[in-house]
């Protein structure tokens, strides 16, 4: 027979607990050390040791025994033992009968399903945080296309476009002289995105006035979906704010239906304009963040305008 540190070698190498018992009396004759920390007992302790003690009821062990004479061995069966400090341990329990040097042993092998369920779990939740991240991004392509389709529709430019017209301006009043002011057109009112059809169509409308009501030297560009960004070149700020005067009265002319009632839209204008020092239009564009944040501010169908 093999020594026992041969013994103990080979059975730690074991995934999982696992117990080497007696037959005819249950007792334990060796244990891996996953055994002893699943079973919360001192390893040189299980050697000796009834089995039974970890079992939840005393007619546990001949239940097991009947059913290993039923079927010849028991494979991964859910059960439930108890460990040394009464701790309940659910795990995956097979039992087979074997022969080692002439002498019959029963091999008892668990693991602890509890660690199985939750990578389970794990493995569960990582699927549906991918499927949802796939959704959205699918969702998001999909509205990306549609506004690429409505703007094309419209006639809108790119704000990649905007912004190297806009430098390209700056240079030219830099040169030449010159005035350039910016707009940015938001419908604050839009129906909630379950009504898609409908809001696609309302901001398709407004791109479109955006553009009607602007001169061909002007620019358009959606900055996001609901907003509008507007370049005008040679116009100053006061000019501007005609402009987008009479762009809020047209807009506010739109109505679309939801929910059975008819909704007419609201709009709010940011202006600004670049300063004669400026040599860039950024700070012109956060400017123009800035004036439609104090319309939003103030109301709904608001015009604000920094210098």
């Amino acid at each position: 027979m093999a020594s026992p540190f041969t013994l103990q070698t080979l059975i730690d190498t074991v995934q999982g607990g696992l117990l080497l018992v007696k037959p005819e009396n249950g007792l334990i004759i060796a244990a891996n050390q996953l055994a002893a920390i699943l079973l919360a007992t001192p390893h040189p302790k299980l050697p000796g040791s009834p089995f039974s003690q970890f079992l939840p009821q005393a007619e546990d062990s001949s239940a097991l025994r009947n059913l290993l004479d039923q079927q010849g061995m028991i494979y991964n069966l859910p059960f439930r033992l108890i460990s040394a400090n009464g701790r309940a341990l659910d795990v995956q329990l097979s039992l087979r009968e074997v022969l080692l040097a002439d002498q019959t042993s029963l091999v008892i092998s668990f693991s602890d399903r509890s660690e199985s369920q939750l990578m389970h779990q794990l493995i569960k939740l990582e699927h549906e945080l991918l499927q949802r991240a796939l959704n959205m991004l699918k969702s998001m392509n999909q509205g990306t296309s549609n506004q690429l389709e409505d703007d094309q529709l419209m006639g809108a430019v790119s704000i990649p476009q905007l912004l190297s017209n806009a430098h390209a301006e700056t240079g030219r009043i830099r040169r030449y002289g010159g005035a350039l002011a910016s707009m940015l057109v938001q419908v604050v009112n839009l129906p909630p995105p379950d009504d898609n059809t409908t809001r696609r169509q309302l901001l398709r409308l407004a791109g479109s006035l955006c553009m009607q009501g602007t001169r061909d030297s002007d620019q358009v560009a959606r900055q996001q979906e609901d907003k509008f960004l507007v370049l005008m070149p040679n116009t100053s700020l006061d000019g501007a704010q005609g402009v987008a005067q009479r762009l809020q009265q047209t807009l506010g002319q739109l109505v679309y239906r939801h929910q059975a009632r008819e909704c007419q839209a609201e709009v709010c204008i940011g202006l600004s304009a670049l300063r004669v020092a400026e040599t860039a239009p950024n700070a012109m564009l956060q400017r123009v963040d800035s004036a439609l944040e104090q319309a939003r501010q103030a109301g709904s169908n608001q015009i604000s305008r920094l210098a």
